[in-house]
C-alpha cells in the first residue's frame, strides 16, 4: 500500500495543480487527457516493475517512450504560462529566453543524458544494484523520466523552449536513442534472460514512432506551404 501512495500521491498533486491552472484560461481538453494519460502510464510502469523482470524492462520502456512524450504533449510551461499571474509567467519567460536555458535545451545535450542514464542503469553494475537497493531504485526511475522529459522535450518542440532544431534532426535524435537504448536489451538477451530483452526492444519502440510522426507532420506542413505558394503565385 506504501509504493501506492508513492505512486498515486505525487501524480495527484502534479494533476491536480495541472487542472488548477487549466481553470484559469481556455485549455484544450486533449491537452488535459494527454497530461493526465502521461501520469497514469508513468504510475503503471513504476507500479507494476516488480512482477518479473520482463515486466520490469517493460516497465522502463513505457516511462520514457510512452508517459513521457504523454507528459510533454500536455504542454505544461505553455499551459504555465497561459495561467499564472501576469509577473509570474513574465518572468518564466524571462528564464526561457535566457542563455542557460538555451544551452539545457540543446538537443544533442538532452539525447546525450537520456542515453547516458540508459546505458548506465542497463549496461553496468548499477542495473542489478538498483534492482536489490531501493533508493538507487527509485532514483533511477526518476531519472529515466527526467531526461526522457528532457529528451521528447526537445524533440517535439510543442513548448516555446528556446534552440529548435530541424525535424529531421530532431527525428533522427528519437532515432538514435531508440537505437542506443536497445543495447540494453541486447545485453539481456546475451546474458540469457531473453523475455526481459523482447519486452524492453517492443516497448522502446514509440521512440522510432514519435520520429516517424515529427517527420510525417514536417512533410504535411511543407505540402501546405507548397500549395500556398502555388495558389499565391497563380493568383
Amino acid at each position: 500500500m506504501s509504493e501506492a501512495l508513492q505512486i498515486v500521491l505525487p501524480s495527484s498533486a502534479l494533476f491536480g495543480g495541472y487542472l488548477w491552472l487549466a481553470g484559469w484560461t481556455e485549455w484544450p481538453w486533449e491537452r488535459t487527457a494527454c497530461f493526465a494519460a502521461g501520469l497514469a502510464v508513468v504510475g503503471a510502469g513504476l507500479g507494476f516493475d516488480d512482477i518479473s523482470l520482463a515486466v520490469h524492462m517493460a516497465g522502463h520502456g513505457v516511462i520514457v517512450a510512452v508517459g513521457a512524450p504523454l507528459i510533454v504533449l500536455g504542454r505544461p510551461v505553455t499551459l504555465m504560462l497561459r495561467s499564472l499571474p501576469r509577473p509570474a509567467a513574465r518572468d518564466l519567460a524571462t528564464l526561457l529566453r535566457s542563455p542557460w536555458a538555451r544551452r539545457l535545451c540543446w538537443p544533442p545535450l538532452a539525447f546525450s543524458a537520456f542515453v547516458a542514464a540508459q546505458l548506465a542503469f542497463h549496461l553496468t553494475p548499477l542495473f542489478w544494484d538498483a534492482l536489490r537497493e531501493e533508493g538507487l531504485h527509485a532514483a533511477e526511475h526518476l531519472i529515466f523520466l527526467v531526461t526522457a522529459i528532457w529528451l521528447w522535450s526537445v524533440c517535439l518542440a510543442v513548448e516555446p523552449l528556446p534552440g529548435r532544431w530541424s525535424p529531421w534532426v530532431r527525428a533522427g535524435l528519437l532515432m538514435a536513442a531508440m537505437s542506443a537504448s536497445d543495447a540494453g536489451a541486447v545485453k539481456l538477451m546475451v546474458d540469457g534472460y531473453q523475455a526481459a530483452g523482447v519486452a524492453m526492444l517492443a516497448s522502446m519502440l514509440p521512440l522510432g514512432a514519435g520520429a516517424a510522426a515529427i517527420v510525417w507532420l514536417a512533410v504535411l506542413r511543407e505540402e501546405r506551404r507548397q500549395r500556398r505558394r502555388e495558389v499565391a503565385h497563380a493568383a
